[in-house]
């Protein structure tokens, strides 16, 4: 079975999502087949998230982290109205800020 979905990434200073298709292989049960993670070089991990929302939540998340500042449920609840800029699949976000200011 094939779902689409997202990968979210750390990318030369910016948060990357990229569009996916993930199998029942990829998904894991504990998260009732909603993400995913992969290991990359170093300490960064790519997630990968089914729904936009989680993706969106995650990359404001690794955003807030790198800006050292915390965010809060008010601002995750902005996030996932934010809609994407896709090219090649792929949407580039550079700061938390064009996250919630959207």
């Amino acid at each position: 079975m094939k779902f689409s979905g997202y990968w979210v990434c750390n990318e030369a200073g910016k948060v990357v999502l990229q569009k996916t298709v993930f199998d029942e292989t990829d998904l894991d049960p504990a998260t009732n087949w909603k993400q995913t993670w992969q290991n990359q070089d170093g300490e960064s991990r790519a997630k990968g998230f089914v729904d936009l929302s989680a993706a969106l939540e995650c990359a404001a998340l690794m955003l807030a982290a790198a800006e050292g500042r915390p965010i809060d449920q008010a601002e995750l609840e902005l996030v996932s109205r934010f809609s994407p800029n896709w090219s090649d699949d792929r949407s580039g976000i550079n700061s938390l800020s064009c996250l919630l200011n959207s």
